[in-house]
């Protein structure tokens, strides 16, 4: 009779998929998670190498710029790298490397403007991108990346950094606030106050 029961027992299958469930849910759970971290992150690092790629070309158009300029540019990320949260967490760099008389053209910054905290580059790195009394903008942007997965597990925050350079177009030396020359002293500013047009 005890064998009969086993017997039934071992021929029910009731159950079977739940059992299968629950061995598989958790490897299918964090492979999961593991995609959508990595389209997160995939999204918040292509949205700050547009950012910076958008600012330096717009600087290149110009013929000379004021520190307001700029800050109109900075209060602009929100809109500029929506869906993301920028609030507090872009920091921008801007600066205009010239290069000395020939034959070494030894780059040296010009002026530099800074939101934020400073994105640093070795000026020597951008050697050979420009003539003897001619400038480059090199643009640098850090995004503080916080992952709405992985802060859930106490996850770090994640520095981006895109770097940008191109050449002016229509002028040799962009000046900024009529100088074109400030030995590379590092000025900073702030955003606009109050809230960007396009987050109303």
């Amino acid at each position: 009779m005890r064998f009969l029961r086993f017997g039934r027992f071992s021929r029910d299958r009731r159950g079977m998929a739940a059992v299968e469930f629950a061995l598989i849910a958790p490897t299918l759970i964090v492979l999961v998670m593991g995609v959508m971290e990595l389209a997160f992150r995939f999204r918040a690092k292509e949205e700050a190498t547009r950012y910076v790629h958008e600012i330096s070309d717009l600087l290149s158009r110009e013929m000379s710029l004021t520190t307001q300029e700029l800050k109109d540019l900075y209060t602009a990320a929100p809109c500029m790298m929506k869906p993301l949260d920028t609030a507090t967490r872009v920091d921008l760099d801007i600066s205009s490397v010239g290069y000395g008389a020939a034959p070494t053209l030894t780059p040296r910054v010009y002026w530099r403007r800074v939101a934020g905290s400073n994105v640093d580059f070795t000026v020597s790195d951008l050697a050979g991108m420009g003539s003897a009394t001619e400038t480059v903008i090199r643009v640098g942007v850090r995004y503080r990346y916080t992952s709405p997965i992985s802060s859930l597990f106490g996850g770090p925050s994640l520095s981006l950094v895109q770097e940008a350079i191109t050449r002016p177009r229509q002028i040799r030396i962009i000046p900024v606030d009529t100088h074109t020359d400030e030995n590379g002293v590092i000025q900073t500013f702030t955003a606009n106050s109050g809230t960007p047009p396009c987050s109303t």
